[in-house]
């Protein structure tokens, strides 16, 4: 059975300035209160108009902005918390302190791996592995992974995808990315992953790394994924007219994936592309640590803020492509402030002193907002990002304020994770 951290308990969030949903069409809500029940959320609304009696622990986030966990849908990973191309060590940990509360792996890489060596045996043992591993392994005792993406290499069968799937590998890694991606051989293992219920990724511009590939329109919109990744460039970009082909030609209710090292004025040129399409819907964003040129524990939000503050998306829609457009296209149960979802949230803020009065305002202004607090599964897991922006105003738990003034243990530690008791 997958790892469960959910708190076995009943929690109140309160004093919410402001609710963004996550929802691209809700935005924000009309609504001050959270309730958590064994780590879903079980009521949103006005203070006056819910039941709060039997609560165990209430949490006042004084008038911050509340949003879900983000959602990272592009990283390079090995099975355990390190980048050896980087040679990172606990890097998804700390991208769950910035407030990423939820990974996809883009495919698993490291050292003699066998999606190197067009090994079909290995690269289906890796994927069914590292699925299993994530299961059991939390990164900073909470970050959900979802590990085991599949690399498409000569010499899979249609059999090794029902073999696969019966053991839970749900995840086709960026197609291009390294392995097979000329269509004549690619496409049949589409298909197959398909049948069995695989999610597809398509690796879209020049090639990246050495045994990666050239991917444009053509041999793209023949894969037909679920997401195009980086649209925008891993990290270079494709020429806008291959790019201008997948916006119109690919089936609309595919996603396309921006991420914070590529061409951000093609990221913009896009938008403005999918705005009048009325398609901003279907924009996710990633990180590609590391192998998009290392690792930014504040990637998505990154991305977040340039959507708003440079190509006029309002924030709270710029935060659902972070959070709920993401959980749309992989069918998670997160990433929305949302009665019967997993209690992935986080209050955020603007930083001292800062122009914008609050998180919204900030990202507004291409400033950077902190988090003081990461709630993942009802259990409050941080409430400070490691040398994170410092927030303006802090949580309270049963009446204490909680939060860390102490130069040594806000830039290095110490973590106390499950603040809830």
């Amino acid at each position: 059975m997958p790892i469960d951290r959910r708190y076995p308990g009943k929690v109140v969030i309160k004093n919410i300035g402001t609710l963004v949903s996550g929802d691209w069409d809700k935005g924000i809500l009309e609504a001050d209160t959270i309730v958590v029940d064994n780590g879903y959320i079980s009521q949103i609304g006005k203070q006056e108009k819910l039941d709060l009696t039997a609560a165990d622990h209430e949490i006042d986030v004084d008038g911050q902005v509340v949003c879900p966990g983000f959602i990272d849908p592009h990283v390079h990973n090995t099975v355990d918390d390190y980048a050896p191309m980087t040679q990172t060590v606990n890097w998804m940990e700390c991208y769950l302190w910035y407030g990423i509360t939820t990974i996809l792996s883009e495919g698993e890489q490291g050292p003699g791996y066998p999606r190197f060596f067009d090994d079909p045996i290995g690269a289906k043992a890796t994927a069914i592995a590292a699925k299993r591993i994530f299961d059991n392994f939390r990164p900073g005792g909470f970050l959900k992974f979802h590990g085991g993406a599949l690399v498409l290499v000569h010499g899979l069968k249609e059999e090794d995808f029902k073999e696969m799937s019966e053991a839970g590998v749900w995840l086709v890694a960026e197609i291009g990315g390294g392995g097979v991606y000329l269509p004549e051989e690619a496409c049949p293992m589409i298909e197959w992953a398909k049948k069995y219920g695989f999610k597809i990724s398509t690796h879209i511009g020049p090639a990246s790394i050495p045994g990666s590939s050239p991917v444009f329109a053509d041999i793209a919109l023949a894969h037909n994924p679920h997401k195009y990744a980086h649209l925008n460039g891993g990290s270079t970009a494709a020429p806008w007219a291959d790019i201008q082909r997948i916006l119109d030609e690919r089936d609309q209710s595919s996603y396309v994936e921006f991420v914070a090292v590529g061409n951000q004025k093609m990221a913009d040129k896009i938008a403005a592309y999918m705005r009048d399409k009325g398609q901003l819907n279907k924009i996710v964003f990633g990180s590609d640590t590391p192998t998009g040129q290392g690792a930014m524990p504040n990637c998505i939000q990154r991305m977040v803020m340039r959507m708003a503050a440079f190509d006029d998306i309002p924030p709270a829609q710029a935060i659902a492509m972070g959070t709920g457009n993401t959980a749309d296209l992989f069918g998670l149960n997160t990433g929305k402030i949302e009665v019967g979802r997993e209690a992935d949230i986080l209050a955020i803020d603007s930083s001292h002193d800062a122009v914008g009065k609050d998180a919204l305002e900030a990202i507004k202004l291409d400033d950077t907002f902190g988090v003081s607090m990461v709630m993942v599964d009802g259990q409050v897991c941080s409430v400070k990002g490691r040398d994170g922006r410092p927030t303006r105003r802090f949580i309270s738990i049963d009446g204490e304020k909680v939060f860390h003034d102490n130069i040594n243990e806000y830039l290095f530690g110490p973590y106390f994770p499950g603040y809830l008791r």
